[in-house]
């Protein structure tokens, strides 16, 4: 009995670490013209730490789909390697599964604004050049894409934690054709926030499925 009680008294210390530890996500996105390259880098604690590295290695223009390589790496120091092929249909009919799942998770948007309003950016960098060839239309591209950006700021300062001042910059190219981007930032949130939000999405679902099982009974008579 005294070994349950240490066993359960040890498990109820770590999920309580857990529910106040706070985990960082370094986002890095690298793209020049036809090559692109995301890193992302979770680490908490400074001691546990996964790395995944996304390198899109080529466009297959048939079918519109993205040839990928994955290169995960541990703070243990594993890697291992993993070749995926993502189409636009494959994504598209995920997105249609996860829109039939949102009809039935009553108060969602409410429930993710909330968690949302949790995460912290901070160190955030996005720099780019763009060049269409002509200095004229070069100038147009690179001010449209100014407020591009100014919008995509606006929205992440109204949804999250905006900490510090983004660095930000737009340089148009007159020489040719060029699109080129780096983006960086830093993300960090309290895994209690994510484990309540899971919970809460988990329990609207459930008493949605279950009303719309008794309004489906009602219809049909209990039959």
């Amino acid at each position: 009995m005294e070994w349950i009680l240490i066993i359960l008294g040890i498990f109820l210390f770590l999920f309580t670490i857990l529910m106040f530890s706070t985990l960082n996500v370094a986002l890095h996105f690298v793209h020049r013209n036809d090559n692109s390259d995301i890193q992302i880098t979770l680490r908490m604690y400074r001691i546990i730490r996964y790395t995944l590295h996304i390198p899109i290695v080529q466009i297959d223009a048939e079918d519109h789909s993205v040839k990928i390589k994955e290169e995960k790496q541990t703070s243990m120091g594993q890697k291992k390697e993993k070749k995926k092929k993502i189409s636009f249909k494959k994504l598209k009919n995920q997105y249609e599964s996860f829109q039939k799942t949102l009809k039935h998770v009553q108060n969602l948007y409410r429930i993710l604004a909330y968690f949302l309003k949790k995460i912290k950016v901070s160190q955030l960098e996005w720099h780019s050049a763009i060049g269409l060839g002509e200095a004229s239309s070069s100038a147009v591209a690179a001010g449209t894409v100014w407020g591009i950006k100014g919008i995509v700021l606006q929205l992440i300062n109204t949804f999250f934690r905006l900490k510090g001042t983004p660095s930000i910059s737009v340089v148009p190219v007159f020489q040719g054709m060029h699109s080129e981007t780096r983006l960086s930032c830093m993300v960090s949130f309290k895994i209690g926030h994510a484990i309540v939000v899971m919970l809460k999405i988990l329990k609207s679902w459930r008493n949605s499925r279950r009303s719309s099982h008794v309004n489906s009974e009602y219809m049909t008579g209990g039959v």
